[in-house]
């Protein structure tokens, strides 16, 4: 029986994100977008051209428009193309996913106001937005929606949004594809070529300054004086436009004389196969909105080290399902890794408690209902 909740009224709903990258801001449009279409609403994607992203959307087989703004602000062009396939496609609901295309949402929004704006905020910010430009945009959301509390109270801080019209909705997973029990390590280790007799710690993300690869590297000759039996994997690519970082970690590797040790893996979307490979999971990250990628740990009963930075001690509970860390602190990081390493009963309690309270806070039909009861109050 289907209990998800459903619209109760018909409702058009455009995704607008004019990122030219895919990451998880792109995926969560892709599975925001196919959840809601279960629900009864009819998505649109409203991407620039020749991007992953609006690929991607085929694929899933979601509706798309093209457009892609040439200015950041003030693209009135853009703005007034944007309304007429608002109006053209009869939207009620306005998605903006990420913050810089405010400003030609709204202005399309003048030209159009039959639909209702709202502000999926995944990306924190710290500077005050409290000038005229920004609160004359944010008077125009009927909703902002925020993934934690600490967003949530970072916008109170930093903007004159209403706190009426704020909610609090994390992102939630597919708990049937991200089931432990569906993969067999020794397979998913075979797919990803992950020795089969040692310990894994494996990271997953943005290869980026920001997410703490170096940090993470630096504490494996610190592990492999205690224990000999390990091997890391480092998996992810590079920010777009932004090379060089790979190297970097590569020859810090080889500096450290841990480069043998150190496995380094593109991005992949087999996710629930990758987390089946590993032992530990970490987070090494210098901050983290919310670390989606942790949810996903989390769903595949991994044991998990993590920076306790941003929106995270949301989703890790310090000692109960993960163990948190200083941002930036190696040796912080190489000892929180080297008490679950020594205790395989402490791996195995996080483990177990880790896929119970993922299905307990993070299944996305839940977060789904929930953003589907806020959207149709509108």
């Amino acid at each position: 029986m289907n209990d998800e909740i459903i619209f109760s009224k018909n409702c058009n709903i455009a995704f607008v994100c004019f990122s030219s990258s895919f990451g998880g801001l792109e995926l969560s449009i892709l599975k925001l977008a196919s959840q809601f279409n279960k629900r009864m609403a009819d998505c649109l994607i409203i991407v620039p051209p020749n991007t992953s992203l609006a690929e991607s959307a085929k694929q899933y087989g979601l509706k798309v428009e093209l457009l892609k703004p040439k200015l950041k602000y003030g693209d009135i062009a853009a703005s007034i193309h944007l309304a007429r396939i608002l109006r053209s496609r009869r939207i009620n609901v306005v998605v903006i996913m990420q913050s810089k295309d405010m400003s030609i949402v709204t202005v399309a929004h003048v030209l159009y106001p039959s639909a209702k704006l709202v502000f999926y905020q995944e990306m924190q910010f710290g500077i005050n937005k409290r000038d005229i430009l920004h609160t004359w945009m944010y008077s125009h959301l009927s909703l902002w929606i925020t993934l934690t509390k600490k967003m949530k109270q970072e916008v109170i801080e930093h903007t004159r949004m209403p706190q009426e019209r704020m909610s609090v909705i994390p992102i939630g997973t597919d708990m049937k594809r991200f089931d432990p029990n569906l993969y067999n390590r020794e397979t998913t280790r075979n797919q990803f070529g992950i020795p089969q007799e040692k310990i894994v710690i494996g990271v997953l993300g943005r290869l980026d300054p920001q997410k703490g690869q170096e940090e993470f590297i630096r504490t494996i000759p610190i592990l492999l004086k205690h224990q000999t039996h390990l091997h890391f994997v480092i998996a992810g690519d590079e920010t777009e436009g932004q090379h060089g970082f790979k190297k970097n970690l590569r020859d810090l590797s080889i500096e450290l004389g841990v480069s043998d040790e150190v496995q380094f893996l593109p991005f992949t979307d087999a996710v629930p196969e990758f987390m089946s490979a590993l032992d530990i999971f970490v987070l090494p990250s210098h901050t983290e909105t919310f670390g989606f990628v942790l949810v996903e740990a989390l769903a595949m009963g991994k044991a998990i080290v993590a920076t306790n930075s941003g929106g995270v001690p949301e989703i890790i509970t310090d000692g109960s399902n993960g163990l948190l860390v200083p941002p930036r602190n190696v040796q912080a990081l190489a000892d929180a890794l080297l008490r679950l390493l020594k205790d395989q009963r402490l791996r195995s309690s996080f483990s177990s408690e880790a896929r119970a309270d993922a299905l307990k806070r993070f299944d996305i039909a839940r977060c789904v209902d929930q953003l589907v009861i806020a959207l149709d109050t509108l």
